[in-house]
């Protein structure tokens, strides 16, 4: 029996799953030992020790010296906690439910402090990225309300987690007006608004507008790469929904799969993983069976890799179907298709 090349490469991707759920759990799920802080430029800071983290200054120690870093210059914090890095890794694995889980019976054990916040700062999380979006903004509303006089350091997330809460429920002036409240919180605050604003006007097809808000934050000199990245997939998502599938293939070939970034080691972040996606979603769009077989390879691959993308993964699985449909392969649209709705 002898299969076409996109038929091994499907098979290949189908074998490979196991393996890197395998390795996924065992990446995501390694413990801490200390704190952590990332920087805004992507730098890691690992065996740190954090004194105090507030949205506008983190202090922590570094071997003997007492560092202090804007709040703004600190992408995230990690510290130390044996009931909360379970739930951490859960939300990092794709595990929603488990995190949830591990949360509800923490509830109940009367953490204290900064233990106490960021536990309800990351139920706000697990709930967004599990695709809860009304629960999740009743959730970093709580977290807002009881941790503004504090200024806890995830107070800005929280801001910003309501705003991606309400583009998910096609609320876009909501949206609008909670990122627009993160200008306090530092210019890169400023930067993750704009890049947030960008998506409301996306969601209500304002492409010109929201195009124009992509270029400005991926231009930006200032932004940390981690941003810039994001809005360059958001610009060519734009490019994609107004059918320019060349353009978009293109550009996400140069930035993500054959450009400086391909030389780097395979990463799991929902850029890339939007990038993987919308590679696709454009061969889909074009015309002829050889473009659709190259849609498969690419959404199976979406699927596969970044399965803990729920978005992504659902939104793979749907378009997976419906190419199954068109090559006449039914029980490939009905198993993928079952995929989508989660019952698989």
């Amino acid at each position: 029996m002898s299969y076409s090349n996109h038929e091994t490469e499907a098979l290949r991707l189908g074998a490979l799953v196991p393996l890197l759920v395998a390795g996924l759990s065992c990446f995501f799920t390694s413990s801490l030992k200390a704190d952590v802080i990332v920087q805004a430029n992507g730098k890691r800071l690992d065996g740190v020790t954090v004194l105090s983290a507030k949205w506008d200054q983190v202090l922590f120690k570094q071997g003997n010296n007492t560092v202090k870093l804007l709040g703004d210059k600190v992408a995230s914090i990690q510290r130390e906690s044996a009931y909360l890095q379970p739930v951490r890794s859960a939300i990092s694995g794709g595990n929603y439910q488990k995190a949830l889980s591990s949360i509800s019976k923490l509830d109940g054990r009367g953490l204290k402090g900064w233990q106490a916040a960021e536990l309800q700062y990351l139920k706000g999380k697990a709930l967004l990225e599990g695709g809860n979006a009304d629960k999740a903004d009743d959730a970093f509303k709580e977290f807002i309300q009881a941790n503004q006089e504090s200024k806890d350091y995830w107070l800005p997330h929280a801001i910003y987690g309501r705003g991606q809460a309400s583009i998910s429920l096609g609320r876009g002036n909501s949206a609008q007006q909670h990122f627009k409240g993160l200008s306090p919180y530092g210019p890169t605050w400023v930067l993750r608004a704009k890049l947030g604003e960008a998506r409301g006007l996306f969601l209500a097809k304002k492409y010109v507008e929201a195009r124009t808000r992509f270029n400005e934050v991926a231009n930006d000199r200032k932004a940390p790469l981690s941003l810039k990245t994001d809005a360059v997939v958001g610009r060519i998502g734009v490019i994609v929904s107004q059918k320019q599938f060349d353009k978009a293939i293109s550009d996400l070939d140069r930035t993500f799969f054959s450009g400086s970034t391909a030389t780097q080691s395979l990463n799991y972040g929902e850029s890339r993983a939007r990038a993987t996606y919308l590679m696709g979603v454009c061969y889909k769009g074009l015309t002829g069976k050889g473009n659709l077989e190259k849609a498969e390879i690419w959404l199976l691959k979406a699927a596969v890799l970044y399965r803990h993308h729920k978005e992504v993964y659902r939104n793979s699985c749907t378009e997976l179907a419906d190419v199954y449909k068109q090559l006449g392969r039914a029980d490939r649209a009905t198993e993928w298709g079952k995929r989508a709705g989660g019952k698989s």
